[in-house]
């Protein structure tokens, strides 16, 4: 069960039991879902309870006091505190901007006419994030399924990437949510899987105390299937969705709206946020207006007439990914995805009026100050890496390794001077480069050398299936603006059937891509040295992280084990990375960061780099 092929199997068995016997399968999610509630209530239970028993017999017997007794009070009370924080639900709103009375009124009025259509009960809020996306939001009123308000959520990027009939289908879509019934069964389901993962997070921090072992136990075996189940009623509320947003706006503008989505989505991952980080390499600070500079580059895709790229509609679901596949829910809405959307009409976000300029002011605000910390340590990284490429262009004789690192430093940190024989040099010397071939390849596509360009990212596909994704992508980029048919597009289309499926089964069986950390002693006994300026940290581990297979420099991953408060490790990690010195980027962190990676990053690291004498 632990596999990603072991779990896609399960959920498509699962999927065809649904199919075949609808009430059988939620009954049996129903009874998994109870089972989970009935162990998190039971270990409250029996920590709490043992507690006050122990209180009790205390305060009644009044046996002669001994400092020991203590011992098993405080452990009950903290591990009765980690189950207590795993039931306990927040009722708060959802984050982003709450628009009041008398805001965006074209908005409203089309929101409420979608509602009506639908027939779905009233809203409690409409809020506008910074996200490319819609959801309906549930703030429940208790733990159990019953009473809920309801919140519609409208990405400020989503409202500039879609038209106002394909909105209207996204919002259409997110009341069938509310008006099918998703919110309470669904809903509990949700808070379930989300209670699993904050009393994990507890046992993490707690360090599996007072039977905290016989809980991991239980959840190693139900997890996955509790997810596997619950992912298949996720998708097919997603179906349901679907039909209600066709219903109201047409399948063509369901479909077309999706289509949009993905196609802006691949332009942001794949173009625009690298080119904002990439801009760290010169610029100490994130830049002001990036969410400006994200709605002006939407109004362009949006008004692209670009067909959907055929490796994007190849593309396998995820086993954790809680929709289906473009192509699926294409099918169900019974249109062609690889027909052209149109032209669209005008932008939804339109009808924010001038709401829509404060917000973007705002959420630019937001992001700056969010990424600041991790900003500040790519100029860090930039700076390195011109040094490095200092160091290599003083010394006349390079190994095959230091070619290529030559060629591609040269390539970010220096336009001036044409990488292209650097990197067929490198190549030469090195031919089963991955990096080199998607880099070679990349170039020559930008220079309108598709032939060849073509080929060297065919022979970075071939040898490494991380670069699946960015060579075509790279092919993608280069496809703007060309006509349908042409010989580059039957190309992607060709290596996209060719080569995304593989790649997609090795990225899931390997998600967090870690391995060995590769330094020598030398650089280790550096990396201690400067751990042992801080008397908090006892002991960690480092391993490093594989990325997109296209950087330069090597990410690594240090995991602390800290004895202080989490408030001082917080604002100690940001410190700690810029001081160790490592031979690229780093994140600090520690198992109140992220209590699962925290447990792979010991489990592959194997023994600690570091322990305080």
């Amino acid at each position: 069960m632990r596999s990603a092929e072991a779990r896609r199997q399960l959920v498509e068995r699962l999927e065809q039991e649904a199919e075949q016997s609808p009430g059988r399968y939620r009954l049996k999610l129903a009874l998994l879902a109870a089972l989970g509630y009935a162990v998190l209530l039971v270990a409250l239970a029996a920590t709490l309870g043992l507690l006050l028993f122990i209180i009790g017999y205390m305060l009644v017997v009044r046996p002669p006091l001994d400092p020991y007794m203590a011992i098993p009070v405080i452990v009950l009370g903290l591990s009765g505190a980690v189950v207590w924080r795993a039931l306990w639900i927040r009722f708060v709103v959802p984050p982003g901007h709450v628009l009041q009375a008398g805001e965006a009124p074209e908005l409203h009025a089309e929101v409420e006419r979608i509602r009506g259509s639908v027939g779905a009960e009233p809203l409690h809020g409409i809020v506008i994030d910074a996200e490319l996306n819609a959801a309906a939001a549930y703030v429940p009123r208790g733990i159990g399924p019953w009473g809920q308000r309801h919140y519609l959520i409208l990405g400020l990027p989503l409202l500039h990437a879609l038209d106002r009939r394909e909105l209207a289908a996204v919002i259409a879509h997110e009341f069938g949510h509310f008006h099918g019934g998703h919110g309470r069964f669904g809903g509990w389901i949700y808070r379930l899987r989300s209670s699993w993962q904050r009393l994990l997070e507890g046992m993490a921090g707690s360090g599996g105390m007072a039977g905290g072992q016989l809980l991991w136990l239980f959840f190693r075996w139900y997890a996955p299937y509790f997810d596997a189940y619950s992912q298949v009623l996720a998708r097919r509320q997603e179906y349901a969705a679907d039909a209600v947003g066709a219903q109201v706006a047409s399948a063509d503008a369901m479909t077309g709206a999706l289509l949009r989505m993905a196609r802006v989505s691949e332009w942001m991952s794949a173009e625009f946020w690298p080119d904002v980080h990439n801009s760290a390499r010169g610029q100490a600070y994130p830049p002001i207006a990036v969410h400006e500079q994200l709605v002006q580059g939407m109004a362009r895709e949006r008004l692209c007439e670009a067909n959907t790229p055929a490796w994007l509609l190849a593309r396998q679901a995820d086993p954790d990914d809680t929709h289906p596949t473009l192509a699926k829910r294409a099918a169900a809405l019974e249109v062609d995805p690889l027909q052209p959307t149109g032209a669209p009409g005008a932008a939804a976000a339109d009808m924010l009026g001038g709401l829509d300029a404060s917000l973007q002011q705002r959420f630019s605000q937001e992001w700056r100050t969010s990424v600041e910390i991790e900003w500040k340590e790519r100029h860090r990284l930039a700076q390195r890496e011109r040094q490095r490429l200092a160091e290599l262009q003083a010394h006349p004789a390079h190994t095959a390794a230091e070619a290529l690192e030559l060629a591609c430093l040269v390539q970010d940190h220096q336009p001036g001077i044409d990488a292209l024989p650097l990197f067929q040099e490198a190549l030469a010397r090195a031919p089963s480069s991955a990096t080199g071939h998607y880099r070679l390849g990349s170039l020559l596509l930008a220079r309108g050398d598709e032939g060849q360009g073509v080929s060297h990212l065919q022979q970075a596909m071939e040898l490494d299936a991380a670069l699946v994704e960015p060579s075509l992508q790279a092919m993608q980029r280069r496809l703007r603006g060309q006509p349908a048919e042409s010989p580059l597009q039957l190309a992607a289309e060709a290596l996209g059937r060719r080569y995304l499926a593989r790649a997609q089964g090795t990225q899931a069986g390997d998600e967090d891509g870690l391995g060995p950390h590769a330094l020598d002693p030398g650089q280790l006994h550096g990396l201690a040295r400067a751990l042992r300026g801080h008397a908090k940290v006892r002991r960690a581990w480092l391993v490093r992280r594989r990325l997109a297979g296209t950087e330069v420099m090597p990410h690594f991953l240090l995991l602390l084990d800290w004895s202080g408060s989490v408030a001082s490790e917080r604002a100690a990690q940001p410190r700690i990375a810029s001081q160790i010195g490592l031979p690229g980027s780093c994140t600090v962190l520690t198992r109140s960061s992220d209590a699962a990676l925290a447990r792979r990053i010991r489990q592959d690291a194997g023994e600690a780099v570091y322990a305080r004498p």
